[in-house]
């Protein structure tokens, strides 16, 4: 026993040691010490060096700045209590830090309030210029009076719908020549297209057949995936197959409902999704992985056309060119109880905060923030977000001419290309820049066509999004007290009952209810009043 006990411990202080000092493992050849500034970023393996970036070589050249920049996997940083507490490092770049952490970090001086750079255009006179021209965006960064962050700026207009549904219709087709579609589904070839649309129990049904036949003809049942998703995911998860029986799912649970801060799971609507996907998942169409892999697995796991069925944005990202023609996209499943069709809206905001944070340990702090600044450059911004022009992203440019996109990178997908090659990050995006300075990337076209000819139109007309809120010092400190909690509690219990043996009951739900109850209250009470003052100001 004593071994046991004393093995654990060696195993424990090893793990601890690991995670303080994991930035060491992940340095490069180079010694960060002898180099201006050192950022901590957040990699994983797959993607190239960002010390050997074109994109970033050509930063340094231009701004005269040397910047070292040093790794962690998600997994480490995700295990990292305090990564501001960092040894060595000016600045953390995809930091990833919520509005509390920004707003905890920054009252105790922990990182840089950027604003006192921004006084003036003579720092940062890319992102000052911004702000002048973008209220909105100030007003977003804008925590108790400072901004703690650099933004990320995308405007597409595709984060709100982020769950395309696609099904393998060569499976279908497959069904349909041997006679197995299930009772109640009446398809034909010609309406295995884009747009196909389905009752919620009609697609179940298909799915119980993908699981209970060799689809893909290699003998064995055991290895075709029904239904695949990323639980809780920003893009690819169930949120829209919860929003199907009639309640405005996103991964944050949480919505505005003609103006109203909502809570989604204290629908009884919701408590029927869960109890069905319990179903679901004891009938084996959703498999354990969908709730514990990462986006990386599922996208690796889905090349070889082994899904029945999947939630993503694009099938392009999920398969193998040579399969691409498999699958078609549903319409959002049809509720056979009401006949209608629901999509939620995500919080996912095209405005970002905590995209990167300069430390105060850092000694030249208006330096590294002119670096940055270059980032917002629109040019710079395109590479950061897809990949330099040196690797191939972009047809030949010259100056002064838009930025085009290369679709050939020979036997790679798009998404595998622009995974290794573009480190994303800091960048400015907005509206004026597509169809002027940059040419928008054809499968982000694809997917606005997709969304508007399939998807927009079911939405629930009465809910918007939560936009960037800003809070006093006491409802953050509300919110410090009860928010993470809560969501945390919310995933706990729906994964479990989910992925249990037996259907929750109603009193298993209404007792989850009552257990998060001051929860729920004071979270949806703070965001009112913050989001009852941006429609205010808004209206002004």
């Amino acid at each position: 026993m004593k071994k046991i006990i004393a093995g654990v411990l060696v195993a424990v202080l090893w793990f601890a040691v690991v995670i303080t000092y994991t930035v060491i493992a992940t340095k490069g050849d180079d010694d960060e010490d002898a180099h201006e500034f050192t950022v901590l970023t957040v990699k994983e393996e797959t993607v190239k060096d960002y010390n050997t970036m074109p994109v970033f070589k050509d930063l340094a050249r231009v701004t005269g700045r040397d910047v070292y920049w040093i790794y962690n996997t998600s997994t480490q940083y995700a295990n990292n209590t305090d990564p501001v507490g960092i040894n060595g490092i000016d600045a953390i770049y995809h930091s990833g830090f919520s509005n509390l952490q920004l707003y905890n970090y920054g009252r105790s001086g922990r990182i840089v309030a950027i604003d006192e750079y921004l006084k003036n255009d003579k720092v940062m006179p890319n992102l000052y210029k911004i702000l002048e021209e973008r209220p909105d965006i100030k007003e977003a960064l804008t925590i108790n009076g400072h901004i703690y962050s650099l933004p990320r700026v995308e405007e597409m207009g595709l984060k709100a719908y982020p769950n395309l549904l696609f099904i393998n219709k060569a499976w279908v087709q497959k069904l349909i020549d041997s006679g197995n579609l299930p009772a109640g589904v009446e398809l034909s070839e010609a309406d295995l297209i884009d747009g196909l649309k389905l009752t919620r129990n009609q697609f179940k049904s298909i799915l119980q057949k993908f699981n209970d036949f060799d689809m893909d003809g290699d003998g064995s049942t055991q290895n075709e995936v029904p239904l695949s998703f990323v639980s809780g995911n920003w893009q690819g998860n169930e949120a829209d197959l919860i929003a199907s029986f009639g309640v405005p799912e996103n991964t944050e649970h949480k919505t505005v409902v003609d103006g109203k801060v909502t809570f989604t799971v204290e629908s009884e609507n919701w408590f029927n999704a869960v109890k069905e996907l319990n179903d679901w998942y004891n009938k084996n169409l959703i498999r354990s992985t969908a709730f514990t892999q990462t986006q990386d697995e599922f996208l690796a796991k889905g090349q070889d056309g082994r899904y029945g069925a999947f939630y993503w944005w694009e099938k392009e990202t999920v398969v193998s060119k040579d399969l691409q023609d498999d699958y078609v996209m549903l319409q959002p499943l049809v509720d056979d109880a009401t006949g209608k069709q629901y999509v939620g809206v995500s919080n996912e905001l095209e405005i970002e905060k905590g995209e990167c944070v300069i430390l105060n340990a850092c000694k030249d702090k208006a330096g590294l923030l002119s670096y940055f600044d270059k980032f917002f450059e629109p040019v710079y911004s395109a590479q950061l977000n897809y990949g330099s022009i040196e690797s191939g992203a972009f047809e030949k440019y010259k100056e002064g001419e838009m930025l085009v996109h290369n679709t050939d990178h020979g036997a790679q997908s798009a998404d595998d290309f622009r995974m290794k090659n573009a480190p994303y990050g800091v960048v400015y995006l907005d509206k004026d820049v597509w169809g002027n300075e940059v040419q928008m990337e054809p499968r982000a076209q694809l997917r606005l066509e997709r969304l508007d000819t399939y998807l927009q139109n079911n939405a629930f007309t009465n809910v918007t999004s939560i936009p960037n809120l800003n809070y006093s010092k006491e409802e953050l400190d509300t919110l410090n007290r009860y928010e993470n909690s809560l969501g945390k509690n919310i995933t706990s219990w729906f994964t479990t009952r989910v992925t249990a043996r037996s259907a929750p009951t109603l009193g298993d739900w209404q007792n989850f209810l009552k257990t998060n109850a001051t929860s729920i209250r004071q979270v949806k009470e703070v965001n009112q009043k913050a989001y009852d003052r941006y429609i205010a100001a808004a209206g002004k």
